[in-house]
């Protein structure tokens, strides 16, 4: 008899534990995944006016190959980039561009908006908002650090999702 009570008792205690545990267990939700990519593009031509053409609201298109980053030098053609641009501020000592861009490869595009300061030497860069996507970017949301030297340009992209 007293065996019983004790196993009643575990029994009991058991049940209570058991209660509590899905409360403990419940699925922690996922944390923000980010996916970086880093990639290169090198210019195969441009439009862009030069001199006194360079003017506000002149426009242009620039169409490159699109690389895996391999140290700075391009890796792994992915596919091409587009961009057409324009100077939204002229003087002396630069020019200022809005920009968008489009980084095509073959799981999918990029699209991407931005607006660069292009003063002195490059090279020149900053952040550009992506705006959306299509294939396996087609949920894209997140930014991208442009830097624009020579005829190279280096996409370093976070998505967010």
């Amino acid at each position: 008899m007293l065996r019983a009570l004790a196993t009643a008792a575990l029994a009991a205690a058991a049940l209570g534990l058991t209660a509590a545990t899905p409360a403990a267990s419940a699925p922690v939700p996922a944390k923000d995944e980010t996916k970086v990519l880093d990639w290169l593009a090198v210019k195969q031509s441009d439009t862009k006016p030069f001199g006194p053409l360079l003017r506000p609201g002149a426009d242009w298109t620039v169409f490159a190959h699109l690389h895996e980053n391999d140290k700075g030098k391009p890796g792994k053609k992915i596919g091409d980039a587009t961009a057409q641009c324009t100077a939204i501020k002229v003087d002396r000592k630069g020019y200022v561009t809005q920009c968008q861009r489009v980084l095509r490869t073959d799981k999918g595009s990029i699209t991407l908006t931005d607006i660069i300061d292009r003063y002195g030497r490059g090279p020149h860069g900053g952040d550009s908002a992506i705006t959306g996507g299509s294939g396996e970017y087609g949920d894209a949301e997140g930014k991208a650090e442009v830097v624009l030297h020579g005829h190279h340009a280096f996409f370093k992209l976070t998505l967010e999702d």
